[in-house]
């Protein structure tokens, strides 16, 4: 086997470039970079055959080699891919948002229920009144109430008191004669007929509350009385 020549000419295809008397080491050098490639053309200086770089026994075993795929290539080829990062599911805009309308609703009804029953109810508040059995409390505005109250409290004497829903409590300390005139003026100043509630308290005799009811159904009163409520439990 002839030596090697000291000096290469080199024919690069891409670019049609001839370089001549490139020293050996050089030509190395070139294909190991890849400068020269597998297609390129080389000749020994002085001589006229070319031939390309991959058919030379020179420099073929200086071309790079394609390695073959192993299994551990192939099963790390094949492996999913983890990613730092990960999508925020978006949330709606209207779940940000309390809905406060039914609440408004409710808080609006409460109070109106609360303002129609407060001054109907202030003379319950006031007497002892005890549980009752199929009693029911006048509404409206024009209701007018009638309390008995014990004053003393442990002398037994009645004490009677007036009032309407609308304005409160008119009289207090009266008898029950006091009382009836005032109603009769109080129901002078109704138009139509209204309803009367009588708060009694509850260490009353039923007697005294029987007496008003009594003098209630009367005509001079009926006639201006639609219905008559009771706070007082019967024995």
């Amino acid at each position: 086997m002839t030596a090697p020549r000291r000096f290469i000419d080199v024919w690069i295809i891409e670019s049609n470039t001839v370089y001549r008397e490139v020293p050996f080491t050089v030509v190395v050098d070139w294909i190991q970079q890849g400068r020269l490639l597998e297609d390129d053309m080389i000749r020994p200086s002085g001589t006229a055959e070319w031939m390309k770089v991959g058919a030379s026994p020179m420099f073929a075993p200086y071309l790079p080699k394609a390695m073959p795929a192993v299994v551990e290539d192939k099963a790390e080829a094949l492996e999913s891919v983890s990613l730092d990062f990960g999508w925020k599911k978006r949330h709606d805009e209207e779940d940000d948002d309390v809905d406060m309308i039914p609440l408004i609703d409710v808080s609006l009804v409460l109070l109106i229920f609360f303002m129609m029953t407060a001054a109907v109810a202030a003379a319950s508040v006031v007497i002892q009144t005890p549980p009752t059995e199929n009693a029911e409390i006048a509404e409206g505005s024009s209701a007018i109430w009638i309390g008995i109250n014990i004053n003393p409290p442990k002398s037994m004497i009645p004490s009677y008191s007036i009032g309407t829903g609308k304005r409160g409590t008119i009289k207090n300390n009266l008898t029950q004669s006091q009382c009836l005139d005032q109603l009769e003026q109080l129901l002078d100043e109704q138009q139509g007929k209204v309803e009367v509630t009588i708060h009694a308290h509850e260490q009353l005799p039923a007697r005294e509350v029987r007496s008003l009811t009594v003098k209630l159904e009367g005509e001079k009163y009926k006639r201006k009385i639609e219905h008559k409520y009771t706070g007082v439990r019967e024995k």
